[in-house]
């Protein structure tokens, strides 16, 4: 995306989870937040912000240093701002009853 200011309400659904998978894999965590925030309040299940935007991220993410493209500092800022979006996102998917998978 460029420098000007995105203005998260005018992004489509698609694009906001587009952007949401470049700012998990430049580890920006507050715009992270923002976005998770963002695609709530557009009444998107939480499941549903969790696996087109920060999975799907992280799924990039894995692949690029799989490949030799990221290394061990840019995947460890990736995980800070998936963190961050897990922040929101966890006490609602508790509510909702989606079952844990992982550790």
């Amino acid at each position: 995306m460029s420098e000007e200011e995105i203005i998260l309400s005018e992004l489509s659904l698609e694009d906001l989870y587009e952007l949401m998978k470049e700012d998990l894999y430049d580890g920006l965590a507050d715009e992270i937040v923002e976005e998770v925030n963002e695609a709530l309040s557009r009444d998107q299940q939480p499941y549903e912000v969790l696996t087109s935007g920060l999975v799907a991220g992280m799924e990039i993410v894995g692949n690029d240093f799989r490949d030799g493209i990221l290394f061990v500092p840019e995947v460890l800022m990736a995980a800070k701002a998936m963190k961050a979006g897990m922040a929101i996102l966890r006490p609602l998917l508790a509510e909702t009853g989606a079952e844990k998978i992982g550790t």
